[in-house]
C-alpha cells in the first residue's frame, strides 16, 4: 500500500520584499512567512519552513493542512514582482526532501 501523499507533487511560489529594513519572504500556496537579514536569508528560511510544514503534514497524514493560500493582496504582489529564483526538480533530484517539483521566488521592489 502506498504511503498517503506519496504521489503528491507541489509547485510553490513566493514573493520577497523589504519592510522596515527586514527582508520578508511569503509563500503564496502555504501562507507561510519568513524573515531574514538579506534577501537570500529570507528565501532560505522560507524554503526551510515550507519543507518542514509539508513533511510534518505528510508524516501525520494531514494533507489538508498543507494548502492555506495567502491573502489576495500577496498574490497581487507576486504578479508584480520580478523573477528572482526558480528551482526545479532536475535529473531525479528535488530542491526539497518533500514533494516540491518547483519553487519560484520573485522580488517586489517598491518605488
Amino acid at each position: 500500500m502506498a504511503k498517503a501523499g506519496s504521489n503528491l507533487r507541489i509547485n510553490l511560489s513566493a514573493i520577497a520584499y523589504q519592510e522596515d529594513g527586514v527582508w520578508i519572504a511569503h509563500c503564496l500556496e502555504l501562507d507561510i512567512v519568513a524573515e531574514g537579514d538579506d534577501l537570500d536569508d529570507a528565501v532560505r528560511s522560507l524554503v526551510s519552513l515550507c519543507d518542514l510544514q509539508i513533511k510534518t503534514a505528510l508524516k501525520e497524514g494531514d494533507l489538508r493542512s498543507i494548502f492555506r493560500p495567502a491573502p489576495p493582496e500577496v498574490w497581487q504582489m507576486f504578479s508584480s514582482g520580478k523573477a528572482l529564483v526558480e528551482k526545479k526538480k532536475a535529473h531525479g533530484q528535488r530542491c526539497f526532501e518533500a514533494p516540491v517539483d518547483r519553487f519560484e521566488a520573485r522580488e517586489l521592489v517598491f518605488a
